[in-house]
């Protein structure tokens, strides 16, 4: 379903009506033609889809007041959407959206929702990406992270540097340690999803701070760059 903000004609829509997607960019709004999902049965979106239905299955077994907590945390912890509008969230979906991001790191599930608000970005950032070996990077303040945030990134990997929108594109590539200090080689976990970079590939990648202890997830920094040879 696509999401709009009503103006003098439509003053903003995101989103799929028909076999037409809306979105935008620097340049402004855009249409592109749907694309059909598949069934996706890669191991990663096996474990994925794991994930959430653990997570779900673990919602059921909480105590009324404990539900009922949640549905509170919930509707004074609004997410952002697509347009930068704040969307409530059911207690369930909000259980979810912690325990499954604990999940993928490996931390156990929390069953009382945290006080703190959700980390603060990065402050600076950049990434390079080069076919020489230990020359992948990306720098970041501040550094080191707080001792309980970790750097949570995901990338997309393209063949054409004019491709903008990546977001159905995008994919987990690691999940840090926490306290993580910057100049951080992520080539390993890029290339275990992506395979071999080529020099002048483009690749995108969205950085944000994440509380292993909570679950919460900073707003990503978007980072591009096209991949480089420094051998010859």
């Amino acid at each position: 379903m696509a999401k709009f903000t009503p103006g003098i004609a439509v003053g903003a829509i995101s989103g799929s009506i028909g076999g037409a997607t809306f979105s935008h960019n620097r340049y402004g709004m855009y249409v592109r033609r749907r694309a059909i999902p598949t069934v996706a049965t890669t191991e990663p979106a096996m474990n994925a889809k794991a994930i959430l239905a653990t997570a779900s299955s673990a919602y059921q077994s909480l105590t009324a007041p404990e539900k009922l907590t949640w549905k509170t945390w919930a509707s004074t912890n609004p997410v952002i959407d697509k347009l930068g509008q704040q969307q409530i969230l059911t207690g369930h979906i909000a259980y979810i959206m912690l325990n499954s991001r604990l999940a993928k790191a490996g931390t156990a599930a929390i069953t009382v929702p945290p006080l703190t608000v959700n980390p603060d970005g990065l402050l600076t950032a950049s990434i390079t990406v080069d076919v020489l070996a230990a020359a992948t990077k990306i720098e970041f303040t501040p550094t080191p992270l707080g001792a309980a945030d970790k750097l949570w990134l995901q990338a997309a990997v393209l063949d054409s540097p004019g491709i903008n929108y990546v977001q159905n594109l995008l994919r987990n590539i690691t999940i840090s340690e926490a306290a993580l200090a910057t100049d951080y080689d992520f080539k390993a976990d890029l290339e275990a999803v992506f395979g071999t970079v080529i020099e002048g590939q483009k690749v995108v990648v969205m950085a944000s701070v994440f509380n292993g202890a909570t679950g919460q997830l900073s707003t990503p920094s978007r980072l591009e760059t096209i991949v480089v040879d420094t051998t010859v």
